[in-house]
């Protein structure tokens, strides 16, 4: 009766397991599909179109960098503490320490949100060059690109 509980509780840790899983993937997704539909313009000329998409690439840009700069200098600033205040012999953390990382760990995290942003912008870079180019973006355009992607499959 012992045994056949024991196997009872694995099953269940296992299906438990199985469930965490799935909700963290489908909470996270790893690729998202971007279409562009392009809406029938009344009236803005080529130019009021570029102006606006030169603008957002001009302020993704900086905020992109503003991420990377600061996150770059907190995540340095952050290991020098927590660096100076470990102690490879004592088994007690200090709060120094402690703080450091955390420091450490934003930083990093604030490198990593940069990425997204400055690819965006990117974007709105090549929408713009697309308009003044050939005043249209959208099916048929020179801004509709092939590109190599990479994306995660994980199969249970």
């Amino acid at each position: 009766m012992n045994s056949i509980s024991l196997i009872i509780k694995d099953v269940v840790m296992y299906s438990l397991k199985q469930i965490i899983i799935i909700v963290l993937v489908l909470m996270f997704p790893f690729q998202t599909i971007k279409s562009q539909t392009t809406k029938p313009i009344t009236n803005p000329a080529n130019q009021t179109q570029y102006d606006y998409y030169v603008k957002k690439h001009k302020k993704l840009k900086t905020t992109g960098w503003i991420l990377l700069g600061g996150g770059l200098a907190a995540a340095v600033g952050g290991y020098a503490i927590a660096w100076n205040n470990t102690n490879m012999f004592d088994d007690e953390v200090s709060d120094e320490a402690v703080a450091g990382s955390g420091l450490f760990v934003l930083g990093t995290m604030s490198m990593i949100s940069s990425i997204p942003v400055l690819i965006v912008s990117g974007s709105k870079k090549r929408k713009a060059e697309a308009i003044i180019s050939t005043g249209k973006i959208g099916y048929n355009s020179p801004y509709n690109k092939n590109y190599v992607s990479a994306g995660v499959r994980i199969s249970f």
